[in-house]
Order: C-alpha cells, then sequence, then structure tokens
C-alpha cells in the first residue's frame, strides 16, 4: 500500500538548486525534476553530494518553493543520483511554470 498523501507524476522538467553541499560549500546548480506531487518531488543530476535534512531552493521559471531533503539515492543503486524531497514552503511551483516549460519542450521538436 502507498503511503504517501498526494498522487505522484513522473515528469522531465529543468530546475536551478541552490544550497549548501555535504562539504559546506554554497551552489547553484541545474537539474531535472523526474517526479513530483503536491507536497514532493525526485530530482535527478545534481553533481554534487547532499545531506539528507539539508533544505534547498529549487526554482523553475520565475518560481521558487524550497524542499527539504528526505533521501539521497546510494551509490550504486537504482536511485543514484536523486534525491527525495519535501516541499517545506506554502507554495510549490505554480502550473504557469510548468506549462511554459511544456510548451518551451513541445515547440522544440
Amino acid at each position: 500500500m502507498d503511503r504517501r498523501q498526494s498522487p505522484r507524476v513522473d515528469v522531465h522538467l529543468p530546475v536551478q538548486v541552490w544550497g549548501i553541499d555535504a562539504h559546506g560549500q554554497a551552489f547553484m546548480d541545474p537539474a531535472m525534476v523526474i517526479n513530483m506531487s503536491g507536497s514532493g518531488l525526485v530530482l535527478q543530476g545534481l553533481r554534487r553530494k547532499i545531506r539528507g535534512g539539508e533544505i534547498l531552493d529549487v526554482r523553475m521559471g520565475n518560481d521558487k518553493a524550497q524542499y527539504r531533503v528526505v533521501w539521497v539515492g546510494g551509490a550504486g543503486s537504482r536511485r543514484s543520483g536523486e534525491l527525495g524531497m519535501q516541499r517545506v514552503t506554502a507554495n510549490a511551483f505554480f502550473m504557469t511554470s510548468i506549462l511554459t516549460c511544456c510548451a518551451q519542450i513541445a515547440g522544440t521538436c
């Protein structure tokens, strides 16, 4: 039985992520949201070591939200390079940013 409170959707949405990595260094890097719901998301593609519990800012277009890292995919596992994140701010990405991103991607095909 699934414990999630809201359904998840598979997506491929480019975002900018910034915060503090496991070495205490500030960063701002691109990443990809590969799965999302109203309360969280799965991020892929950060090339930095991030600790569980860290708060990261995630920006898509003009919209920004903060997420807490709740799990980190282990090296060599099928989740390697992924972060499971739970939203901590009241707002999530607005539909306009998602729709704009999807329209831009569709226009490049």
